[in-house]
């Protein structure tokens, strides 16, 4: 090979590497965000007691650039007749919200109050721990999907007579149960519908009440791992934020 042609290779061999990193750079940075470049017009930083401090800043309004419109999606591909078929014949259950609020009594017995769709606050005690629930998200039934939102917290005070007299007629032999209280009865078919879900919870606590007592203590175990990392760690440097504002 003549040199001149050796020379030209070697040229384009050391070239070629610099020229694609160029184009990569070049592309990352046609597809990252604009970051807006403000004019400042007025100052002031507020100093916090901790060493922290807030810097604002009155700006000259940024331009706004139109956004691109995002590519459009394919749909997905329909069904067959067949798939239709079978989708159209499954059975389509009603979604409710079973919302409770759960006070632990220290006695092992827990303080109720729910509502579900359109019921009235209904009003019972209950022999299950109700602090065992707290990872449960849904329960459904064969009738009825249940959007569980669960509220606990201990109670160090005494049940009410009331409350009392409601606890005597739970089962002795440990199965999960309420009881209403006295004063609290169901009125309306919401309110039968909302104690059908309350027996769905408390049957499917029966069901996995190993596996939610496991879980309910590796819930502890991790909360109080969090709080023992956090007190040891040492504490976070001053912030220093500075916030952009213009008028409108």
């Amino acid at each position: 090979m003549p040199m001149k042609h050796l020379h030209i290779l070697i040229l384009v061999l050391l070239t070629s590497g610099p020229i694609a990193a160029q184009q990569a750079t070049a592309q990352a940075a046609a597809t990252a965000p604009l970051q807006p470049v403000f004019r400042v017009l007025s100052e002031s930083t507020v100093q916090n007691r901790d060493g922290s401090s807030i810097t604002f800043r009155q700006v000259v309004p940024p331009a706004v650039t139109p956004q691109a419109q995002p590519a459009a999606v394919t749909p997905a591909p329909g069904l067959s007749a067949a798939e239709a078929e079978a989708l159209s014949q499954m059975p389509v259950k009603e979604s409710k919200v079973l919302g409770i609020s759960a006070s632990v009594h220290a006695n092992g017995f827990t303080m109720l109050r729910w509502t579900c769709g359109e019921s009235q606050r209904l009003q019972a005690v209950s022999n299950v721990d109700f602090r065992y629930l707290e990872g449960l998200g849904s329960v459904e039934t064969e009738q009825a999907s249940y959007i569980l939102i669960l509220s606990t917290g201990p109670d160090e005070q005494a049940l009410t007579d009331a409350e009392a007299r409601a606890a005597k007629s739970l089962p002795v032999n440990g199965s999960a149960s309420f009881a209403l209280v006295s004063g609290s009865t169901a009125a309306s078919p919401a309110d039968e519908s909302a104690l059908d879900a309350m027996n769905s919870l408390l049957d499917f606590f029966d069901t996995h009440r190993a596996d939610l007592v496991k879980l309910q203590a590796q819930r502890e175990a991790e909360r109080a791992a969090r709080e023992l990392a956090a007190s040891l760690a040492p504490p976070p440097p001053p912030r220093h934020s500075i916030v952009h504002f213009w008028p409108l």
